[in-house]
């Protein structure tokens, strides 16, 4: 199974980076590449994407930082992609943004998520500078 993780630093408390980013409200904000609307419909969470609309849903660990996020074109068909909040110092962060490449995922499709994965990282090494 490929797999592609991206990184980055923030000079921004861990606490404040994982309020940020594990607010699911907050998605359209930093991954611009895949979330183009983030509605909620019968109290769930759908993103329009380039490659059409999905259901989005986080299951987040506060304490442990990690943000996984959800997403698939049926409730049932979701795959996660995780996100992990690493405090250094007081005022350092690292962001840790994790996709694999599941089976039903084709090549082309899995080579636009590697693509995207640089942008939205840096979209959120943007956010916190």
């Amino acid at each position: 199974m490929n797999s592609v993780t991206e990184t980055c630093v923030v000079s921004i408390p861990s606490d404040t980076v994982l309020q940020f980013l594990s607010n699911i409200e907050n998605l359209p904000k930093w991954s611009t590449k895949f979330v183009q609307k983030l509605i909620v419909s019968d109290g769930k969470h759908k993103a329009v994407t380039p490659i059409g609309e999905v259901f989005i849903k986080y299951d987040v660990n506060k304490q442990a930082g990690l943000v996984d996020i959800y997403a698939g074109p049926t409730e049932n068909r979701m795959r996660p992609a995780y996100l992990r909040v690493i405090p250094f110092s007081e005022n350092s962060t690292g962001v840790m943004f994790t996709f694999f490449q599941w089976p039903d995922t084709d090549d082309q499709t899995w080579k636009m998520f590697c693509d995207w994965i640089k942008i939205e990282v840096a979209n959120i090494k943007k956010h916190f500078s």
